[in-house]
Order: structure tokens, then sequence, then C-alpha cells
């Protein structure tokens, strides 16, 4: 009892002198230049120009088209304008103010730790109680988790649903994708995330190119450069191919497309200056904005 007692003036003592920190002299006089800080706006921006559009944008810079259209308050169907600014970053970062007070946290905590003396000095030495300052909710009260009734999707000639790829572009159901090859060739160069977010296939001028997977055509233009002709499929939410540097593009924006469909012509790569008569597709599979290597999703040859 006399350590409690002891602690619990010392505590006193130092609250009495985090308190007369705060006394100013008379002759004391603050100096001030009435000028304001401002905050540096390091933000970076895309300006829209003709032919871009957000899931576009998304494949140059590596974000999530989601993200991007939650940034920058654009709803669906994610519509841009010419000349906007497009915002790269989060607005929430970065923006917060920085607490000063530290006089006002000192004593904060003080006045806790008092608090928990205080109360440690009432509890009777038969009967000891462990005291949390940071009480946790209980887990008890939340309300049961309900899931969403999952509805297995057969096919109508009763095969394993397993066998056959079911996307649904608004996301209500997701099962699993199920890649294949756009195209048949050799790999002429592999991915790597610091040189190449893809691979590129080898192929003849003209060869068709078909759909990895089933999913919507969100871009179909060529507005990217140094992906000549291009075509982007989102899939789902998540997933996102590319299909880059073709001879001819056979589908527009906006138009749903099955896997395997045939959705493109092989071109020559804008950077194959070596190989001038080598055709190539440049094939991307992005997940959440984000490049991944085409090789763990597709089968094997």
């Amino acid at each position: 009892m006399r350590f409690a007692n002891s602690k619990l003036v010392f505590i006193v003592i130092l609250l009495a002198l985090v308190d007369s920190c705060t006394v100013l002299p008379q002759n004391y006089a603050p100096v001030t230049t009435n000028t304001p800080d401002i905050a540096k706006d390091n933000t970076k921006y895309h300006q829209v120009k003709k032919g871009d559009t957000l899931y576009a944008i998304s494949l140059i810079y590596d974000i999530n088209y989601q993200q991007l259209a939650q940034w920058n308050r654009i709803a669906t169907p994610y519509t841009i304008e010419i000349d906007q600014k497009i915002r790269l970053s989060d607005p929430n970062l970065g923006n917060k103010p920085m607490h000063n007070h530290i006089d006002e946290e000192a004593q904060s905590k003080i006045k806790q730790i008092i608090v928990a003396a205080t109360a440690e000095n009432r509890i009777s030495p038969q009967k000891k109680t462990v005291i949390s300052l940071n009480n946790k909710p209980n887990l008890t009260d939340n309300p049961p988790y309900k899931s969403q009734p999952f509805n297995n999707i057969a096919e109508k000639n009763g095969s394993s649903p397993q066998k056959k790829s079911i996307i649904s572009i608004d996301n209500t159901v997701m099962l699993k994708l199920n890649f294949q090859w756009p195209i048949k060739g050799k790999i002429l160069k592999y991915f790597s995330p610091a040189h190449n977010k893809g691979i590129d296939i080898a192929g003849k001028t003209g060869q068709d190119v078909s759909a990895a997977e089933a999913g919507k055509v969100v871009y179909s233009g060529q507005g990217l450069i140094g992906y000549g002709n291009l075509l982007i499929i989102k899939h789902n939410n998540l997933y996102l191919s590319a299909y880059a540097n073709n001879s001819q593009l056979l589908v527009t924006e906006g138009r749903t497309v099955d896997k395997g469909e045939v959705i493109a012509k092989a071109g020559q790569a804008q950077s194959n200056s070596a190989k001038s008569n080598q055709a190539s597709l440049h094939f991307e599979i992005r997940k959440n904005g984000k490049p991944v290597n085409p090789l763990n999703f597709l089968p094997g040859k």
C-alpha cells in the first residue's frame, strides 16, 4: 500500500510539472509572421486525351480501374472527358493534419495512469481484478454473419459445371476462371515485372487471336503507346486480359465475348525491329490492376 501511495504522489507531481510548462513569463512576446503553412500538392494526375478510357489508364499505371474511379468519384459506366485530370493516388493519404497538442496528449496519458493507480488502490487484496484501459468489444454482441447462398450451375446436358467457365460481368456470381492460350506459338519473351508486363507469343501475320476467357470488351483501339492495336477484356471485378500489337481488331467496346471467340488478327510488335518479319501477340493478365505472370493461369502446352 505504501508503494502504491508513493507511486500516486509521484504521478501527481509529474502532472503538475507538465501543467507548469504551459505558464509563460509576463514579458513573453510570441513572434509570428502571419503566414500559414501551405502544403505542397505532389499529387500526380493523368490528363485525358482522345481515345483514353479509364481501363486504358489503369493499364498504363498498373492501378485497378475501380480504385481510379473511387479516387476521382467517377460512377459507372466510367465515362471520362478529354482534358479531364485523373488523380493517380488516394486523396485521403498525406492530407491528414498532424497533432501538435503534445501537452494535451501527455496529460491524457498521465491521467490514464492515475485512474489505473487509484483503481488498483480500491481493489481488495482478497479479490484481484484485471482492469483494461482499452476494453475490447464483446464479440458475442455482434450479429452472426450470414453467408450468401451459392446456386450450383449445371449445363443443360448434365455435365459437370467445373468443365465450363461461367463468368458474371457484374460480379454477382464469380466462378473460377479457366484461361486458354489466345494464340498458338512459342514464347518469344517471358514475363518480367520490371521489363515485360506479360508474355510475347510468336505467330503469323493475320493469325486468329482468341479471347482467353469470356468477358466484356472494355477497350478497343490504339491510344496506348507501345501497345499498337489493343483489346482489353474485363472478366470480373478482379481480372482483365490485354491483347496488344494486333494487325486488326474484330470486336468493339461494350461487346460481350465468349471464351475462344476470335477477337483480333495477329500483327507485328512495334518494338520488334530486330525480327521485322516475326509477328507476335503481347498478352497480359491483370489482377486488381497489377500485371501477373500469364503462365500461372494458362494450361501447359
